[in-house]
């Protein structure tokens, strides 16, 4: 799966935190088949919370590429592709890493 976070590639230890873009950390996560980079258990929590429910909602086996934007505090607006399939969303997790807001755009 290719991320972008904020503009940046991300989910490896030299390109930040699958999640935030952050490069502090030593946290791996295996999602998807794929090992990904989280500069903390916590937002390896929150990415496979949201993984998992644009999966649920789309129906899709996997996703190829997200796009995340924007951070913990105001909520983040993404883009999942899959094949020629596009799903954009608004998420915001609670305290607990579980999603506190969902919103398709």
């Amino acid at each position: 799966m290719k991320i972008i976070v904020n503009g940046k590639e991300a989910g490896s230890k030299e390109t930040g935190c699958a999640l935030c873009g952050a490069t502090w950390g030593e946290y791996y996560e295996e999602i998807e088949g794929q090992r990904l980079f989280f500069c903390c258990d916590f937002c390896a929590l929150e990415f496979k919370n949201m993984i998992n429910e644009v999966k649920k909602r789309t129906c899709w086996e996997r996703i190829d590429e997200l796009t995340i934007n924007g951070n913990y505090y105001t909520g983040r607006t993404c883009i999942a592709k899959h094949n020629e399939k596009e799903y954009k969303f608004y998420v915001k997790f609670n305290e607990e890493g579980e999603i506190g807001t969902f919103k398709e755009l």
